[in-house]
């Protein structure tokens, strides 16, 4: 029996970090989520939004051999020369086109298939099986196939608070909680998963907002103090509850003024006199100097 064309990924909650011997904690891999199919002496990866990445990371042709009816989950991560996964670097990648230049950013950057998860083996579905059992099986697939860019995801059971303070002090994304007596349901978003991120808190500046449809507030424009000096730092748009947006475009209307009071890269906003500020968190700060992922947090008084 063909293998199915395409899985979708099973997603995690997202949660605080906890203990539990019904758990396995892994590290949440900063890279891109894949999965990959193995059938007809070849391979043939998939991203979340069903996009071929088969030829965009041609470092990966030693998945052709593995197990004829093989599926496997995992995330495909560029780590630094400390072993330490970079979005950045990430991002290079993924951005990467043309044959000649994809095969260059592979040599020069090369990805590493981190895998956590079996959901075919020799063909035939295991998805319902326990996470232990695709976990152990997979794990012996990986030794009996060994190669420097295909790595197993371990963990821990049990201690999870633990196991999240490493991560948080290795500076790493955060982790994974999942629930070993648990079945894997492509597509949902399962509290049988939890993901718990490392997330920093900085105050910051409102230098101007984007409206929605409904002349309220999409997202501000945020400038915030680097190196002594008050940056552009992106835009924050998560986290708003409706009465927030509402109440925001209300404060700000007798605000207006014609340019932003700090240089952004961002030309199109309506931009507000200096004075308002909201605590802002995120994960880390880009290549570029702006916060990655950011969600607002609330206002803050002058």
């Amino acid at each position: 029996m063909p293998l199915p064309d395409f899985i979708r990924p099973m997603l995690a909650k997202a949660g605080e970090a906890f203990d539990s011997d019904d758990h396995v904690f892994e590290i949440k891999w900063d890279g891109t989520r894949a999965i990959a199919y193995i059938e007809d002496g070849g391979y043939r990866i998939w991203n979340r939004q069903h996009n071929s990445l088969t030829k965009k990371y041609p470092e990966m042709s030693f998945l052709a051999d593995l197990p004829e009816g093989t599926v496997v989950d995992g995330e495909i991560t560029v780590f630094d020369g400390d072993g330490r996964p970079q979005f950045n670097l990430m991002l290079r990648r993924e951005q990467g086109h043309g044959e000649r230049n994809i095969a260059r950013l592979a040599q020069q950057i090369p990805g590493t298939f981190v895998v956590f998860d079996l959901l075919y083996d020799g063909g035939e579905s295991i998805m319902d099986a326990p996470l232990r059992e695709r976990r152990t099986r997979l794990q012996e697939i990986v030794e009996a196939h060994p190669h420097p860019r295909l790595v197993f995801s371990d963990g821990v059971v049990g201690q999870g608070l633990t196991y999240f303070e490493h991560a948080a002090d290795a500076e790493l994304e955060g982790i994974v909680a999942k629930r070993l007596s648990s079945k894997y349901t492509p597509g949902k978003r399962s509290s049988s998963w939890t993901k718990v991120k490392r997330r920093h808190q900085i105050p910051c500046a409102v230098i101007g907002y984007l409206e929605d449809e409904n002349k309220e507030v999409r997202s501000l424009a945020i400038a915030a103090h680097v190196d002594g000096e008050l940056r552009a730092v992106g835009r924050v748009g998560s986290g708003m509850t409706a009465a927030q947006r509402a109440k925001l475009a209300e404060m700000f209307a007798d605000h207006v003024q014609e340019k932003p009071f700090v240089e952004t890269r961002h030309p199109t906003a309506i931009w507000v006199a200096p004075g308002f500020y909201c605590s802002v968190s995120y994960l880390e700060w880009t290549s570029e100097g702006q916060l990655r992922a950011p969600v607002f947090e609330g206002l803050l008084d002058g």
